[in-house]
């Protein structure tokens, strides 16, 4: 009779153990399996911060000893795996998921021999409106940082203020300077990007905006009475404008007056309201200073207000066997003629600079002229007198 218990007992444990397991067992088509042709994710997994929230959307590479499954979280935070149930890990961080992932395929396959990874974010749009090329509702993936959206959406219109750049979250309003992002490297202020969140580029104040000329565009940048003509030109070229090779930077006023500048002098240098600065001095009159002479190139070369005319001699390649810098000649306007100090005379657009030869290449050429003079004279004799 006991035997007979005994007997009964073990079939309702097992018939109550197959029961339970097959409750438990989610169909195939929740979880896909993933042959050994695929190791790798799904998408390179980028670096994810371990605090990172987990939602609808993100998708984990499982590898269970030796099956191998990508499962995405579905819209409640849960996920569901063969053989192990269903696991929620909606609302948690990523470490804090891998965890509950692990804990919950302990019944089934090895801790040893699993592992779980972050394959795929989840994606949300976000809209963007305002001075931008491309307008609209734009889906993106979590972790995205604004400027990398913005990058990736075409960039600016010309006429953005690129400072006062709003993200609307909710009731807030987060305001970006995203000139600080890029030129400064101010990455804190590079917000990471939320289900809807709304953001706007505002236009440029064109009544009081200072416009940059280029030679293929006009870029206007909002007016500051603390920024000089080297802080404009960075806002609108995004380098420095002393390494631009500019020779010199003309500046107009709201009331037509004009002044120029050196590259030099753009630092310690400001503009008022609805100034344009023009900075592409090819069509401009007189950019040029000429060199000739017992030079090594002779030509022309771009006029720059802090050069004087040993700077120009330098640059036209003039060496000492054959030019002499002591008396220097410039012409000047209307062909005047004028002698000045290599080192420290000014010189203007426009002027020609005449390096004459040193006394050794005057000499030389004396010499020159003379001993071919006297093969001339020698060869006639020699033939008149052979024929007489």
């Amino acid at each position: 009779m006991r035997l007979k218990l005994c007997l009964l007992s073990v079939w309702i444990f097992a018939v109550l153990s197959f029961a339970q397991s097959s409750l438990m067992r989610i169909p195939p088509e929740y979880s896909t399996p993933r042959g050994n042709v695929s190791l790798m994710p799904m998408v390179v997994e980028s670096q994810v911060d371990s605090n990172y929230i987990v939602g609808p959307g993100d998708f984990f590479d499982l590898f269970l000893e030796n099956n191998y499954f990508s499962v995405q979280v579905n819209a409640d935070g849960t996920i569901a795996v063969s053989e192990c149930g269903v696991i929620n890990v909606g609302g948690k961080t990523l470490n804090e998921a891998k965890r509950e992932i692990l804990r919950a395929i302990s019944v089934k396959y090895s801790a040893q021999y699993s592992s779980v990874q972050l394959s795929r974010l989840k994606s949300f749009m976000v809209s963007v409106m305002g001075a931008v090329l491309q307008t609209g509702q734009v889906p993106v993936e979590a972790q995205t940082k604004l400027s990398t959206l913005l990058r990736n959406m075409g960039g600016f219109l010309p006429t953005a203020d690129k400072e006062k750049i709003v993200v609307i979250r909710g009731q807030d309003s987060l305001k970006v300077d995203y000139n600080k992002v890029v030129r400064l490297g101010d990455f804190s202020s590079d917000l990471v990007l939320m289900q809807g969140d709304r953001i706007f580029v505002p236009f440029v104040d064109m009544s009081t905006a200072v416009t940059l000329v280029f030679p293929d565009r006009r870029v206007p940048v909002t007016y500051n009475d603390n920024r000089s003509v080297a802080d404009y030109y960075l806002m609108a070229s995004g380098s420095d404008v002393e390494s631009s090779g500019l020779s010199f930077i003309k500046i107009v006023a709201r009331d037509g007056s004009e002044k120029k500048i050196s590259t030099s002098e753009a630092k310690n240098v400001a503009v008022s309201a609805s100034s344009e600065i023009y900075c592409d001095n090819r069509g401009s009159n007189n950019q040029f200073v000429y060199v000739g002479g017992a030079v090594a190139a002779m030509g022309r070369v771009p006029y720059n207000p802090d050069y004087h005319a040993l700077d120009y001699i330098a640059a036209a390649g003039v060496t000492p066997f054959t030019g002499s810098w002591n008396q220097v000649h410039v012409v000047r306007g209307n062909r005047e003629t004028i002698d000045v100090n290599a080192t420290e005379d000014e010189i203007l657009p426009g002027d020609y600079i005449e390096i004459p030869k040193s006394r050794y290449e005057i000499f030389k050429d004396i010499t020159l002229f003379l001993a071919s003079l006297l093969t001339v004279v020698s060869s006639s004799l020699i033939i008149y007198m052979s024929y007489r």
